[in-house]
C-alpha cells in the first residue's frame, strides 16, 4: 500500500471511528489545498454566472422554499462531471463508499451532492436530512471550502446527537463531517462577517 493510500485509509478509519464513538466523524484536510481551491473557484464562477438556485425544503411534490428556515443557494454536481476538481472529489468519495461497504456492510448504492453558498447572515434551522416520503439517505457529508475561517466569523455547524451533548463545528477549509442522515439533527448558524461555502452530499441505498 502506498503512503498516499495509507493516509487515505487512515482518514476513512477516523471518520468511521468517530461515527461509532460520537455519532459523527470529522476529518481535516480531506482534500489538498489545490483541490479545494479548484472547487471554490467553481462555486465562485457559478455565483458570478447566476446559476446558483435558492435551496428548497423537502422533495418532489413536498418541495418548497422558505427563507425563514433555509437561506442557502445550491448547484447540484453531475455524477459524470468532466470538471477535474469535481472528478477528484467524486472519486475520493466513492473510494470512501467502497471502504464503508466492505468494512461496515453499509450497502450504499448511490451518492448525490451539491455546492452550497450561504450569504452573510444566512442559516439553516435545525433539521434531519431524511425526507418523510423517501428514506434512501443513510449518511450525510459536508466538505468545507472556506479559506482562513476564524472563530469570530461564526457560521458553525451544530450537531445534536441523541446520546450526547451538542457539538459545534467550525467550517474550516478542507474539513469533512460525516453523520447519519436519519438520526443526526443539525443546524447551520449564520456568519455575521462573511459568506460560507461547502459541498453537501448524501450516500444512499
Amino acid at each position: 500500500m502506498s503512503k498516499q493510500n495509507k493516509a487515505e485509509v487512515a482518514q476513512f478509519e477516523g471518520l468511521i471511528q468517530g461515527l461509532i464513538d460520537h455519532q459523527y466523524g470529522c476529518c481535516n484536510d480531506f482534500l489538498t489545498l489545490a483541490e479545494l481551491a479548484g472547487l471554490r473557484d467553481n462555486l465562485l464562477a457559478f455565483r458570478q454566472k447566476g446559476t446558483l438556485k435558492n435551496a428548497g425544503i423537502g422533495n418532489k411534490l413536498a418541495l418548497h422554499k422558505d427563507k425563514s428556515i433555509r437561506g442557502d443557494q445550491v448547484k447540484w454536481i453531475d455524477e459524470q462531471s468532466s470538471n477535474v476538481f469535481e472528478s477528484i472529489y467524486l472519486k475520493k468519495i466513492w473510494r470512501f463508499i467502497d471502504y464503508l461497504n466492505k468494512s461496515c456492510f453499509t450497502s450504499i448504492l448511490t451518492f448525490e451532492s451539491h455546492y452550497a453558498n450561504y450569504a452573510c447572515g444566512d442559516f439553516y434551522k435545525r433539521h434531519l436530512d431524511q425526507f418523510k416520503n423517501e428514506k434512501g439517505r443513510k449518511f450525510s457529508i459536508v466538505l468545507y471550502l472556506n479559506q482562513d475561517w476564524k472563530m469570530e466569523d461564526g457560521g458553525l455547524l451544530s450537531l445534536y446527537p441523541e446520546l450526547g451533548a451538542q457539538q459545534n463545528i467550525s467550517p474550516m477549509e478542507g474539513r469533512l463531517v460525516l453523520f447519519r442522515s436519519d438520526e443526526m439533527e443539525h443546524e447551520v448558524h449564520p456568519s455575521p462577517t462573511r459568506e460560507r461555502s461547502s459541498i453537501a452530499g448524501w450516500m444512499k441505498n
